[in-house]
């Protein structure tokens, strides 16, 4: 689970678009047109504000507070992942310039006309942009640093050494307060950003177990139903009388078949028709040692293209019901096999009029129909099998397959 977090972590980390990333990149560009507009609202307080300060300190506190504002608006729609770096810059540049403001002051103070100093409208920006980068303690210890210092600076600027400390307390309280609500927003919006990030990373990495569980499942279901066929049945030959060379064809054509599906696992090609028939004969030959099993494959464009895994399941499938055949329905049985290879659909019958069982009577632990016939069949999208028998009537084993559209 950790390492499916990881990989999906990753994913995210590198597309630009996630949820997250999105509501940042929303509120960056608010607050840039934001600073954009206080821009031109403050343009007519830069040189009244001038006259009680040393000529510096204007063109510099324009360039800390409104230039990496206006960096953050360019940088949403321009170069996303360097938001960070414009919001940090914004957040420090507001109250650097606020606290410059007292080394830039003659002592002076504005008349009484004036409402106020224009870095005051400003000083709530600076949490709102600490919220896009930083902790969310950090940005309110931001927020409450800029607007209290700002509110010193209004109070000085409009009274000058008569300004009271109560005065600026209450100033200050007030900014932040204001103010505030928009910084938690702005956390809250974040939060819930990097929230749906998180939650679409534990869905990706569930779905990735989801696929890997059926991925190993799959195989096992392969592999049980290959050590039946091949493995199982070739040892069990030997405990019988009269085994002849032919064993060690079938042991040898047992490890061979091993070592194919160790070495391919066929999940991701394809096969023509025309192979799937020489496969589908070529394996039911093998079984059929006498040669007196009737076959029959009808394929309607032996250039039709189907799954390999399903190749391998309708093959195995079908050699093992003629294997069950040869073996429990009886020397006079007569039997046979019907191939049908359609595009997008396999339809495969094998029969017998031998002997025959009670179908409903067999029970988990029969691997040679629930793991090597139902299940090897089931495991495909779109395939199926169904076995009929009865008593003195023979057998009936079909299996099908259509593709899923």
């Amino acid at each position: 689970m950790r390492n499916g977090r990881a990989v999906a972590s990753t994913a995210r980390a590198a597309v630009p678009n996630s949820a997250g990333q999105r509501i940042k990149i929303l509120i960056a560009r608010f607050l840039g047109l934001g600073f954009v507009a206080y821009l031109f609202i403050s343009a007519s307080g830069f040189a009244e504000g001038a006259r009680i300060l040393a000529p510096w300190w204007t063109p510099l506190a324009v360039v800390l507070v409104f230039g990496p504002g206006i960096a953050l608006f360019i940088v949403s729609f321009a170069a996303p992942d360097r938001i960070p770096i414009a919001a940090a810059a914004a957040a420090i540049g507001i109250p650097a310039a606020s606290a410059l403001w007292f080394p830039a002051w003659t002592g002076d103070y504005l008349d009484g006309a004036a409402r106020g100093t224009w870095m005051s409208a400003l000083a709530g920006l600076a949490g709102v942009c600490a919220a896009l980068v930083w902790r969310p303690m950090v940005a309110i210890l931001v927020q409450f640093v800029s607007t209290s210092t700002a509110a010193a600076v209004d109070q000085f600027g409009l009274f000058g050494p008569d300004a009271s400390l109560r005065h600026i307390a209450y100033a200050a309280v007030w900014a932040f307060g204001f103010t505030a609500l928009l910084a938690a927003a702005v956390v809250a919006a974040v939060r819930t950003g990097a929230i749906l990030d998180a939650t679409k990373d534990n869905l990706d990495c569930a779905v990735a177990d989801a696929a890997a569980a059926k991925a190993r499942e799959h195989e096992r279901v392969r592999f049980d139903a290959l050590i039946h066929d091949r493995v199982l049945t070739t040892l069990l030959a030997t405990a019988r009388p009269g085994a002849d060379g032919r064993l060690a064809d079938e042991a040898r054509s047992a490890l061979v078949e091993l070592d194919r599906v160790a070495d391919h696992p066929d999940r991701t090609e394809s096969t023509t028709a025309a192979r799937f028939a020489d496969r589908l004969s070529a394996t039911l030959a093998e079984v059929d040692v006498d040669g007196t099993v009737v076959v029959s494959i009808s394929v309607d464009d032996n250039a039709t293209l189907f799954p390999t895994p399903v190749t391998s399941a309708i093959v195995g499938a079908a050699a093992e019901a003629l294997r069950n055949s040869i073996r429990h329905a009886g020397s006079r049985a007569e039997r046979s096999v019907a191939v049908e290879l359609r595009p997008d659909a396999v339809h495969v019958i094998v029969t017998d009029t031998g002997d025959g069982f009670d179908a409903a009577a067999v029970g988990p632990g029969h691997f040679g129909i629930e793991v090597s016939i139902v299940r090897r069949m089931a495991e495909l999208d779109g395939g199926r099998s169904v076995i009929e028998s009865s008593r003195e009537r023979g057998t009936s084993v079909a299996l099908d397959w259509s593709a899923q559209h």
